[in-house]
């Protein structure tokens, strides 16, 4: 590993020297994430996601950031666990609406072509106080950018091709007056999915068969300005995807096909007063599965949200708000429909104690079918060590509780859901620091973090006596980790070139044995929860060209409990590889970027016995005007 990694960062530092051309720089367009993410949660890791790339939402995120993902196989099924939590403690948020299945409780990412999507960010540690249920790890925030009331029309058109039959077509149009502004994007998107692998299991080099995808649709954004103080929004969504689910690397057979139609809508309206802001949505999420075509899993959610947000004075704010949720579910699997109301109502206070002291107070009591959640405070602040054009020095700290509210299928499912689950709860507590020097053309950027996380009444199926499986508040899991950050970036009259990495180190203990007879699972790290995690970056601009190679190393994952060896998934490492060019006739633009991923080949798997593709290739290009 240590030999990639060097080869990685040697050729990060030739970049700049292949560079030594007069050019223009045409830099990438950049998304500011300001208070409306941050306002209220001071002392937190948030780190922004650059939406311009091809692919998922799991490749947004995984290409930028040491987190793990399970994927079961090439554009399969693919879940993220933030910081050493499970799928399902971790909140994805739409507009503000919890978008995790309630049958599930978590979040198929390969379902989120990164073509949709405008900002995301990822809110690191525990934010129940902020988000409500499923907050214990973290949560995916996905947003839309602000409405600029441009009267200049905009038509992106985006072609990829590549490797195993992946194609993409979509087209972005946007059209505005002073008043209002249209935003209408589709896309189209196929994968035949047949790579050659070789896996340890086999033995022989096999073609990877019954793992296509095919998936469609479309997202509409109207803004209207109502006043110079009002807006009024709504965002439209519709996503088809039909798969066929990848079997494993001994299967020579068709294995199951799942198509889902997932409909989001919600709407929006803003208002701003001389010292007060009043925000208030309406959702409305529909999620159809269907299963070999035979069974179907149906949920519908409306939910509102309002809050306001008042200055006190020039160094204090509160915010006060509440949310209700209507979630309603049937499945072959449920006696009867289900349903569950969730109201949740939460108050922030924001004061800046002096210019060098920023602290924030939040709390959230959530209430769900007549059963209460436990109450979620929060406290977070930082400290402005240092403060200067040539050197800043910030020190960070947060402690709050994140909560999981059992899902429909814990408490519903028949035989062997349990209505009476308790709420997974989870205490976190974090500390950090950030310095950022900036020189003549360069800067020098480093953060560490570290957090530990204390989740009790973790929900476990296991099965009876009678031989049926059924949840229960068993476990008990401490994480400990550190997170740490470095990047450098030197700007010349010649070029732009920049290079860093982000590494973490996750530790996550099982705390309790699943009987009063188990210890063989006792400090044990939890399945696929590599201890080591690591992203490494060198890119290089000038003229109109960009060059850009990244590296990843992800340590052993264990897929039992007990930690037993001969389970456990290698180590890996993938390195990867970009180029782009870009032309300009008036205010036309044409890009073309060529990408190569898995460049070594490796052989490796996110979920035992689910092979991932090797070296492979693709072609993107998009057209602006």
């Amino acid at each position: 590993m240590v030999k990639w990694v060097s080869t990685f960062l040697l050729a990060g530092c030739l970049l700049p020297v292949m560079a030594q051309v007069d050019s223009t720089v045409h830099l990438n367009e950049v998304h500011v994430f300001g208070m409306p993410v941050t306002k209220y949660s001071p002392g937190g890791k948030i780190k922004p996601v650059s939406t311009g790339q091809a692919g998922t939402l799991t490749d947004l995120v995984a290409q930028q950031a040491p987190i793990y993902f399970k994927i079961y196989g090439n554009g399969q099924l693919a879940t993220v666990a933030l910081r050493g939590t499970s799928a399902t403690q971790t909140a994805v948020l739409w507009n503000g609406i919890n978008v995790n299945s309630p049958t599930l409780g978590q979040t198929d990412f390969s379902l989120w072509p990164a073509f949709l999507l405008d900002e995301v960010a990822l809110h690191y540690g525990a934010s129940g106080a902020l988000y409500g249920s499923d907050a214990l790890g973290g949560s995916v925030l996905l947003s839309n950018k602000v409405a600029a009331y441009s009267q200049k029309p905009q038509l992106v058109v985006q072609q990829e091709a590549g490797s195993f039959g992946h194609w993409l077509s979509g087209v972005k149009a946007t059209y505005g007056t002073q008043k209002v502004e249209l935003r209408t994007k589709a896309y189209h998107r196929q994968l035949q999915n047949e790579f050659e692998f070789t896996s340890p299991k086999v033995g022989h080099k096999k073609k990877q068969q019954f793992a296509a995808v095919d998936s469609y649709g479309f997202d509409q954004q109207v803004f209207i300005k109502i006043s110079d103080a009002g807006e009024l929004a709504a965002h439209a969504q519709y996503l088809h995807n039909f798969r066929e689910v990848q079997p494993t690397v001994t299967s020579n057979s068709p294995g199951d096909v799942l198509q889902d139609y997932n409909t989001r809508l919600a709407l929006t309206y803003r208002h701003d007063f001389a010292s007060a802001s009043l925000f208030s949505t309406v959702g409305y999420i529909i999620n159809d599965q269907h299963y070999n075509r035979t069974v179907r899993t149906l949920s519908k959610q409306l939910s509102t949200l309002v809050q306001y947000d008042y200055t006190l004075n020039r160094r204090s704010n509160v915010r006060a708000g509440g949310n209700w949720s209507r979630i309603t579910a049937t499945t072959d699997s449920y006696a009867t429909l289900q349903a569950d109301n969730r109201f949740d109502a939460y108050v922030s206070y924001r004061y800046r104690i002096t210019n060098h002291w920023l602290t924030s107070l939040n709390g959230r009591q959530a209430v769900y079918q007549n059963k209460t959640a436990p109450f979620s405070p929060a406290w977070g602040n930082e400290f402005a060590l240092i403060k200067n054009e040539r050197l800043q020095l910030s020190l960070r700290t947060q402690a709050g509780r994140g909560y999981r509210v059992p899902t429909l299928n814990d408490r519903y499912w028949q035989p062997g859901g349990n209505p009476n689950l308790k709420p997974e709860s989870g205490w976190q507590a974090e500390a950090g620091f950030d310095i950022k020097k900036k020189a003549n053309a360069s800067i020098l950027s480093f953060e560490a973090t570290h957090h530990r996380l204390w989740i009790t009444d973790w929900i476990i199926w296991l099965p009876t006596q009678a031989s049926i499986w059924t949840p229960a508040n068993l476990s008990r899991v401490y994480v400990s980790g550190i997170e740490s950050e470095i990047s450098y970036q030197l700007t010349t009259v010649k070029a732009k070139w920049q290079w860093g990495y982000t590494y973490a180190y996750t530790q996550s203990l099982n705390k309790k044995g699943l009987t009063a007879f188990d210890a063989a699972t006792v400090n044990k790290q939890l399945p696929y929860v590599p201890l080591h995690a690591l992203h490494a970056f060198a890119r290089s601009e000038f003229k109109t060209w960009r060059f850009e190679i990244t590296g990843d190393y992800t340590s052993k994952r264990f897929t039992a409990l007990d930690n037993a060896a001969y389970q456990a998934l290698a180590a890996y490492v993938l390195v990867a590889a970009a180029v782009d060019k870009n032309w300009y006739a008036g205010k036309n633009k044409f890009t073309v970027r060529c990408q190569a991923n898995n460049l070594l080949n490796t052989y490796y798997e996110t979920i035992e016995s689910r092979a991932m593709p090797g070296r492979n290739f693709l072609i993107t290009f998009t057209y602006k005007f």
